[in-house]
């Protein structure tokens, strides 16, 4: 399955939906609450819950005049949904899926605020700058950008579809780095983030002999900068948006 967390919808909405309740990103100084190799480690449960999308309307909500569909919220809550119910097992929390739809029906209109604002603040991408993003994401993915882009077509996502995706990703992203700051996470910190991977890790071992070793640290940096750095965004964004929802003109149907 290709990695999504270049897609706006699986880090800056993943974000702005839980800054309004979830306590993984509550306080930004907090560790990640798992990380990949954690979650990977979690039981497989056969009866695992499947979103339920009962009672979401065709026009989730309007911001300004733009339409948030059903169809952009159906894609962003599956992924969202994904995430969150390993968390859930990881834990062994019950998953709240009504709490999950409205969390993030709001931050689907968070991150509309935050588009607008970067076209009213003139934040744009370029062509080149869109061309570099793709071979990132490519790397990641351990392909080229011609094998990725065939791969997100396979899954209903053509070129141009990708590179509206990116475009809004990383206008978006300009538009926080320039209006709030850069949050990149101290070596300190992510150290501290490590050792709670750590102790997770431990506790497992001390319940199961056939528990995996944790991953180093070398291993999981990247993954839990990202992590940390999208917590201490959210906490400032937060605000961010707040002032730009007291201007606005928002109707939730849900």
């Amino acid at each position: 399955m290709l990695q999504k967390k270049w897609f706006l919808s699986m880090a800056l909405v993943a974000s702005l939906s839980f800054m309004t309740g979830c306590s993984a990103t509550a306080e930004p100084e907090a560790a990640p609450a798992s990380s990949s190799a954690a979650v990977e480690a979690a039981p497989s449960d056969a009866a695992s819950p499947t979103p339920d999308l009962t009672g979401v309307p065709e026009i989730v909500a309007t911001v300004n005049g733009e339409e948030i569909t059903k169809a952009d919220f159906t894609r962003i809550y599956e992924g969202q949904f994904a995430q969150v119910l390993q968390q859930a097992q990881l834990s062994g929390e019950e998953l709240d899926q009504e709490q999950l739809r409205k969390q993030t029906a709001e931050g689907l209109v968070n991150t509309e605020l935050l588009i607008q604002q970067a076209a009213k603040k003139k934040v744009f991408a370029t062509s080149k700058d869109l061309d570099a993003a793709l071979g990132d994401v490519a790397k990641s993915n351990d392909m080229d950008s011609k094998e990725f882009l065939a791969a997100m077509d396979a899954q209903g996502l053509n070129e141009d579809a990708v590179r509206a995706q990116l475009k809004t990703q990383l206008e978006v992203e300009r538009l926080i780095a320039k209006e709030v700051g850069d949050f990149r996470p101290s070596e300190k910190e992510t150290k501290a983030a490590y050792q709670v991977v750590l102790d997770q890790f431990k506790k497992q071992s001390a319940t199961d002999k056939d528990a995996p070793k944790a991953p180093s640290y070398k291993t999981m940096k990247v993954e839990l900068e990202q992590q940390l750095k999208l917590q201490k965004e959210a906490a400032a964004v937060k605000d961010y948006v707040a002032v730009l929802r007291k201007d606005a003109k928002v109707t939730m149907n849900m």
